[in-house]
């Protein structure tokens, strides 16, 4: 189970990662002429958000 937990909080982190890398995409695209673009992207970054708050849940929720 231990080795659950730990592939649950690294892919947690993984996807945090990648969420705070699109942060810097949302801020090009604010400043060029794709400004409607970020706005999609701000939707898939708080997609993400959720996905880490749910895979660190389920990691939370095993004892081992």
């Amino acid at each position: 189970m231990k080795a659950i937990h730990d592939d649950l909080q690294a892919a947690a982190a993984d996807l945090e990662r990648v969420s705070l890398d699109l942060r810097g995409h949302v801020l090009y695209l604010q400043h060029s002429i794709h400004q409607a673009d970020a706005a999609a992207v701000l939707g898939r970054i708080a997609g993400l958000r959720t996905s880490v708050d749910d895979l660190r849940g389920v990691a939370d929720s095993i004892s081992y």
